[in-house]
């Protein structure tokens, strides 16, 4: 004779909390671009934040300007701290202690780390790439993010657990390359399965990567400067669906998505306007 099923026991309803305020947010590249958005984001929605950047004079100018935008917040809510990731002899040492200084030595860990460093970096022709130059963009995209999670595995820095999240950034130019882009699509994929990797072995702290299209940041308008005025309009009316380029305040939303929601990992998020759904 079956058994009869056990009614579902109901969930308790509550009110629908805000998940970032009170934790703790690490951003490296929170001294500007996507970073800085995310920092902003973060702020308005509680947390305490930390950005990260290799020149302390702009991480210093920026924290005044984030405690300057919400004056009511407690000035310790945010604070920088510089390290240069391109530094790969020094890069574990340095690492360390910069995850020392920041948690009290683990006493006050962190949340939410979101990776969005970058370098100002040239793209290499194919025909004419070197092997320093193949290397260079993976010691920022794959070396250092690499780093900062195997400091994170030992637990001592942040809970591993899924309330906790670790977010890197690929590019929309990994599943739709442009002509010319062969590293940068290569530099991106290499995040991307570091972050899937990661998923697993860091489990059920939660790693996922966020694919930006073309962004309004500092970088984007470095790799444009050479080009004329009709140019950069043409792209930005041609690139995507939405005929525009994206702000680092909408793509912060995606990272803040990702922080909040605590049953999304392994996972890649696209914030480019539609542009892989182009044909041309």
């Amino acid at each position: 004779m079956s058994t009869p099923s056990q009614p579902a026991v109901p969930q308790k309803v509550l009110p629908h909390a805000n998940r970032l305020a009170g934790t703790r947010v690490l951003i490296f590249g929170g001294s500007s671009g996507i970073g800085f958005g995310i920092a902003n984001m973060a702020l308005s929605n509680g947390a305490t934040v930390i950005i990260s950047g290799s020149q302390q004079a702009k991480i210093d100018e920026k924290v005044q300007l984030l405690q300057s935008l919400y004056p009511s917040i407690s000035p310790d809510k945010v604070s920088g701290y510089a390290i240069d990731l391109l530094n790969s002899e020094k890069l574990e040492s340095e690492l360390y202690s910069m995850f020392e200084a920041i948690t009290s030595s683990g006493t006050n860990k962190i949340d939410h780390i979101a990776f969005t460093a970058g370098d100002h970096h040239s793209i290499p022709k194919l025909a004419e790439i070197t092997l320093e130059q193949a290397m260079a963009g993976s010691r920022i995209r794959l070396i250092a993010p690499l780093f900062v999670a195997k400091l994170i595995s030992t637990g001592a820095y942040m809970p591993l657990l899924s309330d906790s999240s670790f977010t890197l950034t690929g590019g929309s130019g990994t599943t739709k390359p442009l002509p010319g882009w062969v590293m940068p699509a290569v530099w991106g994929a290499s995040a991307e399965g570091l972050s899937r990797a990661l998923a697993v072995d860091l489990a059920p702290l939660r790693v996922n990567i966020v694919k930006p299209g073309a962004i309004e940041t500092e970088m984007l308008a470095g790799i444009l400067a050479p080009l004329p005025v009709e140019a950069k309009e043409g792209m930005k009316q041609n690139l995507n669906l939405l005929r525009s380029f994206g702000r680092p305040e909408d793509i912060a939303e995606a990272y803040g998505w990702i922080m909040k929601d605590r049953f999304v990992t392994g996972t890649e998020i696209a914030v480019d306007g539609g542009q892989i759904l182009l044909s041309h």
